[in-house]
């Protein structure tokens, strides 16, 4: 139980990750199906969690054209994971 959080929360960084590289790099619709798939899935998977922190940054990101959620996101992530991982071992516990 202890060891599938963390790979939860790795698995889920990796994700964003991939998502981070699917906006810089063009797919297009003549793509290998597999990539197209991947990069959709991506997408779908991070966008519920990237969509409120995109609303909560627009006021500060009107000068720049850098997404910052994704950043923001993986922050989050390891916020939660560490309060996850204290509620579960204690504050000394890893």
């Amino acid at each position: 139980m202890f060891g599938l959080i963390p790979t939860i929360f790795r698995i889920y960084e990796i994700i964003v990750i991939a998502r981070v590289v699917f906006s810089w790099v063009k797919v297009s619709p003549r793509s290998s199906p597999a990539l197209l798939s991947l990069r959709n899935f991506t997408y779908a998977a991070t966008e519920p969690a990237l969509r409120p922190i995109r609303r909560l940054l627009a006021p500060y990101q009107r000068q720049t054209s850098f997404d910052f959620s994704p950043l923001v996101l993986l922050l989050l992530l390891s916020v939660v994971e560490s309060i996850i991982r204290r509620m579960l071992l204690g504050p000394f516990g890893y």
